[in-house]
């Protein structure tokens, strides 16, 4: 196993996601939608196995995520290309965003593919009371919806694949088979065991000793929200939530 820097971490972790981690910073975007009609959403679950860690659309009857009572979730992956990054990204949202979204862009500009939008972040790390702010800031004079999608060779909704996978009730009971944990709870106190021969230079009398008691928790990042550690990074940022930041 290869070390990877933090930002390779990062890259890999949050690939094909679109995120703002900084207090009141902003991202100048163009949302991938002509119509609402555009707008799709799925029933998920977020998994975690030995081949892939990520989301997946829910099987229906018979879902084995379902019947190991991972949480499904009722998503909205909104695509946009951030014009920074000069990349397609998915912001990973729930259902509950949705008014927002119809309020700051449909309502005004039914083909939001015509114009540059800034998506602006409004809470520190792991706040839950984190929301966003959307404001057009002009129209869309970098690449049209068809430029952009041929520039990486993208069809719709094809291209959801890259942040949500369609798989069969055998290919997922096969991921879950192999699931793994990354959730280590440590709760007996450590108690040392001294080497043979190991004389101890503390005097008997000497009593003054804490007790090791508290258990430790160790996770492999915070989620924003608890649940979502378990479950999928939705709920990062509270209502909604998106992929929690790390800690190192």
């Amino acid at each position: 196993m290869a070390f990877k820097t933090v930002e390779q971490f990062n890259d890999d972790r949050y690939r094909n996601l679109f995120r703002i981690t900084d207090d009141k910073k902003s991202s100048d975007v163009i949302f991938l939608y002509r119509s609402k009609a555009d707008m799709l959403v799925a029933q998920a679950h977020y998994i975690k196995s030995a081949q892939y860690d990520g989301y997946v659309h829910c099987c229906g009857e018979g879902c084995p995520a379902c019947k190991k009572g991972i949480r499904v979730q009722t998503k909205i992956f909104i695509p946009l290309y951030n014009i920074a990054k000069n990349a397609i990204e998915f912001w990973d949202r729930s259902m509950r965003f949705e008014p927002q979204f119809q309020k700051d862009v449909f309502d005004s500009f039914p083909n939001p593919s015509e114009f540059v939008f800034r998506v602006t972040r409004h809470g520190v790390a792991n706040d839950i009371n984190t929301t966003y702010s959307i404001a057009v800031v002009g129209r869309n004079a970098v690449m049209s919806y068809d430029d952009i999608l041929a520039k990486f060779h993208a069809t719709m909704p094809d291209y959801y694949e890259n942040i949500i996978r369609d798989i069969s009730i055998s290919e997922l009971d096969g991921m879950l088979q192999s699931e793994v944990s990354d959730n280590t709870v440590v709760t007996q106190d450590y108690v040392p065991i001294p080497r043979v021969g190991y004389q101890a230079s503390i005097p008997d009398t000497y009593v003054d000793i804490p007790d090791v008691t508290a258990p430790v928790t160790t996770t492999d990042d915070s989620s924003d929200a608890v649940d979502d550690i378990i479950s999928g990074p939705d709920g990062a940022d509270g209502e909604d939530g998106e992929l929690p930041e790390p800690h190192f």
